[in-house]
């Protein structure tokens, strides 16, 4: 399943003050598609444009997000269509027009009638795709008319209908479409046209599942079969630029649809209202109807002539969600060493209890993993790192405490896989906001042991967690250096973070040629753990799993050699990723010199026991953070399917 916007491609340009200060793709239904893109939905655009610069980066534009865009028609007879949003801003007033000329040179680049191949959408769209119309044009109600799929109006404006007589415009909408989204000129319009007096008329005449009549800072009324809900807008955000901020509502609304199986009730308008208007207080913050999701393109003019005639586009460094993350994992890690959870963990008192479960889900189990590990070897208490569900399916009764590892505070496998037992011996390490993970999980305040603090509030963003792992981790590694009188862990963390940041930068410069025949995209990476590597092992495991680009597989460095080197042998892919302590075992030597005549990646600490473990763990970010850089990809975005997204938003049973 895809959701599909259909029409004309437009490229918009964007000037404040008299000068242009870039430039993106445009058209509601294609930006409501953008939104949908960036919340995880598989997508494409049905559309045409001309073989021109604005072309070009209409398509980009839509490229650059990650929408499918081979049924985008380039033709060489037609101008793309360009829109002009200028801005002026005196004595703190910011004024606003949008127009199809350009201010320059006065052009208007323009076409009437759509110029969308109708058989080619017809023939291409899936019976189960969702499909996002933003008018009402000859060509797009053939579509409408002639197809059986779920369909999303935008309707913004109305002189095309009035071309047509009352029973023409309600043949064209009546019964066509599971949402409409209106503004207040539509509905006013609508209204005098059918001599009606409320929204409720209005629901009952067009037939739909559910109207929206957006109202800007005032918020929203909904009408649904039962009746209305009128949603009041608390602390609107001071607005940048309103463009795009009812395309960004409107995409909320249709996501959320899609999610609950395309049932409305109050609950869903509740919620829905909820997210829609915080994704369009991001939308309003940003210049331009998709700047929330990137930013305007910088462009320049091609010799003598206008800039909406010709240009050519700045290109601009990519900056990967991955890097962004790495470099500021040191100052993090210490802000959360530092802050008011680690004597909240002291707090709990562990020689109140022998029997303990740690629980996490992907990046957030490494972390369980060491911390585990740290209690057992401290105290020598029953410590186990459990997945959620193999928890759900286990009897708890002799457990004393259970800690849940959550990035966000709000995952929820973990709070189900413990429904059971009593919140007051349930802790939970996160960086969420204490409050808000109260009300979730209704644990009390004291057991939430969050590292967020007033200068620590930014979070990672993408699939692949680096401070959600390392952070609480280091909680426990402070109590370890505490229990041992170790001094210093400040110097100690950021040892380990330059030691493994240069290691990797100078180890992938000199075995560059190496490194590209044991990268190779879909390659199959033997991952060896045991003894003090555990934690990373299974960390590098999960965030090569998460990042789409390899398969692995974790061997227990003894169980390897009761027959699954078999399958390393008959698999003839030598791909191994080697975590060792500095002292190694006699068998440990007779593996490596077994392991050795394929491609090795043997990543050595300089410490033994829960030091390497630590040491490890940190070089386990930096490796993915150095694959990442390698093949020039941002691993903590991956792509992913719809189905995908079903089970990732699942909040069941177990």
């Amino acid at each position: 399943m895809k959701v599909i916007s259909i029409g004309d491609l437009v490229t918009d340009f964007y000037y404040k003050n008299g000068k242009l200060i870039g430039v993106n793709g445009g058209m509601t239904s294609h930006n409501i598609i953008a939104n949908m893109c960036s919340l995880g939905w598989n997508t494409e655009v049905f559309g045409v444009c001309g073989n021109d610069s604005a072309g070009h980066l209409a398509i980009e534009s839509l490229k650059d997000l990650g929408i499918d865009v081979n049924h985008v028609k380039v033709l060489d007879d037609i101008n793309t269509r360009c829109f002009h949003v200028s801005y002026i801003e005196k004595d703190g007033t910011l004024t606003f027009s949008s127009k199809k000329r350009c201010p320059f040179c006065g052009e208007k680049r323009w076409y009437a009638n759509s110029k969308i191949d109708i058989n080619d959408i017809l023939e291409n769209i899936e019976k189960d795709d969702i499909l996002v119309f933003d008018n009402l044009n000859v060509q797009n109600q053939l579509i409408i008319d002639n197809t059986e799929n779920k369909k999303m109006l935008d309707l913004g404006q109305y002189f095309e209908l009035e071309d047509y007589n009352n029973q023409e415009v309600i043949n064209k909408i009546q019964n066509k479409f599971d949402i409409i989204n209106l503004n207040e000129r539509v509905e006013k319009y609508l209204k005098e046209r059918f001599s009606i007096d409320t929204d409720e008329e209005l629901y009952y005449l067009l037939h739909t599942k559910m109207i929206i009549i957006t109202r800007g800072n005032r918020g929203s009324d909904f009408v649904y079969e039962k009746g209305k809900i009128t949603k009041k807008l608390t602390n609107p955000e001071t607005e940048v630029d309103a463009s795009g901020a009812g395309d960004g509502f409107f995409s909320v609304f249709i996501s959320e649809y899609i999610k609950k199986h395309y049932k409305i009730d109050q609950t869903f308008i509740d919620d829905s209202f909820i997210k829609a208007t915080k994704l369009t207080k991001k939308v309003v913050k940003k210049m331009g109807a998709r700047g929330h999701i990137k930013g305007l393109y910088k462009v320049k003019k091609v010799d003598d002539t206008c800039t909406c005639k010709c240009f050519e586009m700045i290109k601009r460094k990519q900056i990967k969600r991955c890097n962004i993350n790495i470099n500021h994992l040191e100052t993090r890690i210490i802000n959360a060493i530092n802050s008011r959870a680690y004597q909240k963990l002291v707090n709990t008192n562990f020689q109140d209890g022998c029997n303990y479960l740690f629980i996490g889900t992907g990046g957030s189990y490494a972390g369980a993993k060491f911390s585990a590990k740290v209690i057992n070897y401290l105290y020598g208490f029953n410590a186990f790192a459990f997945y959620p569900r193999d928890v759900y399916y286990r009897n708890n009764k002799y457990i004393d405490k259970i800690f849940l590892f959550t990035y966000s505070g709000t995952t929820n496998d973990v709070y189900m896989s413990v429904s059971s037992y009593k919140k007051n011996k349930i802790f939970i390490i996160t960086k969420g906001e204490i409050q808000k993970v109260v009300t979730t999980t209704k644990i009390p305040k004291e057991n939430i042991i969050s590292y967020r603090t007033g200068t620590n509030k930014g979070k990672e963003r993408g699939f692949l967690s680096f401070e959600g792992t390392i952070s609480p981790a280091s909680l426990f590694l402070k109590l370890y250096f505490e229990e041992n009188n170790l001094k210093d862990i400040e110097t100690f963390i950021k040892e380990c973070n330059s030691y493994w940041k240069e290691y990797f930068k100078e180890y992938f410069i000199k075995n560059k040629k190496m490194l590209k025949d044991f990268f190779i995209n879909g390659s199959l990476l033997h991952i060896f753990s045991g003894d003090y590597t555990d934690a990373a092992s299974s960390d590098l495991e999960s965030k090569i799993i998460e990042s789409g680009i390899f398969t692995c597989l974790i061997h227990e460095k003894k169980n390897f050699s009761h027959g699954r080197f078999i399958n390393y042998e008959h698999l003839n892919d030598y791909k191994t990723i080697y975590f060792k302590q500095k002292t190694v075992s006699t068998y440990e030597k007779e593996l490596l010199n077994y392991l050795s005549n394929g491609h090795n990646l043997i990543i050595e600490s300089r410490y033994d026991g829960i030091l390497c473990e630590y040491d490890l763990l940190i070089a386990s970010q930096y490796l993915i953070y150095s694959i990442s850089n390698f093949l020039n990809v941002d691993i903590s975005k991956p792509s992913y399917s719809e189905n995908a997204m079903k089970i990732y938003y699942y909040k069941g049973k177990l």
